[in-house]
């Protein structure tokens, strides 16, 4: 008897480590997590590229891309070929992250922002918390530079067959019926970004991507045809 409940005791520990091991790795392995835990995604990568926007002139009239690694990734201004566009992506950044470092943004009153954010957040938070965070991020651009373009982009899905990220799309998803919401509010574009880069099913295309989360060149190419308009605009 005490062999069988030696036996199933351990069986159901390593049930348990088996399936805690899965659930670590689903949201993109032990390291990841930490970086999630640490100060709300505010590790070492966020504190110093917020430190060199800080120290970097504060040239106005410019058009900023701000945004988390899905914005970091890609070389705007060679995509554009428009040297006035500013790259202020981050990787892991949130939308509490955002909030934290907007004075910089706003301070050299762009003359356009093209802003997206909020994957991150809901590996730790549920939508309501990503959207209120949200309009604040466009209160505060509106209070500090009223005369600067806001464009809102859609929350980009993601495709949980390449690789388990731990996010739903579904959640992405009333995010961005809040963010067209927010975009009637505000009377700012909206722009879809997510029904480019969505397959059938409403996940991420799998040829956009290699990890399920982030955009390859294909990606990218699609994106600037879809703000391109606005981007060349004079507003």
């Amino acid at each position: 008897m005490k062999k069988t409940m030696l036996s199933l005791s351990l069986l159901l520990n390593f049930f348990l480590i088996a399936t805690f091991i899965y659930l670590i790795n689903a949201l993109g392995g032990i390291n990841y997590v930490l970086f999630k835990m640490n100060n709300r995604g505010q590790t070492g990568v966020y504190v110093h590229r917020k430190n060199l926007f800080e120290k970097l002139p504060a040239s106005g009239n410019g058009i900023i891309f701000l945004g988390d690694s899905i914005t970091e990734a890609c070389e705007w201004s060679e995509l554009f070929d428009q040297p006035n566009i500013i790259n202020r992506g981050i990787a892991g950044d949130m939308t509490d992250g955002i909030l934290d470092r907007l004075d910089v943004v706003t301070a050299t009153q762009p003359s356009k922002i093209f802003l997206m954010v909020g994957v991150n957040d809901l590996i730790m938070y549920k939508p309501d918390y990503i959207t209120d965070n949200y309009k604040k991020i466009l209160e505060n651009i509106r209070q500090k530079t009223p005369n600067t373009e806001i464009f809102i982009q859609s929350v980009l899905p993601v495709n949980n067959k390449i690789r388990e990220i731990g996010i739903k799309n579904k959640d992405i998803t009333k995010i961005n019926h809040t963010l067209q919401e927010f975009a009637s509010e505000f009377g700012i574009i909206y722009v879809n970004l997510h029904s480019i880069v969505s397959d059938k099913d409403g996940n991420l295309k799998a040829d956009f991507t290699n990890d399920g989360i982030h955009l390859n060149g294909s990606a990218y190419l699609a994106w600037k045809k879809a703000i391109e308009q606005y981007v060349k605009s004079e507003g």
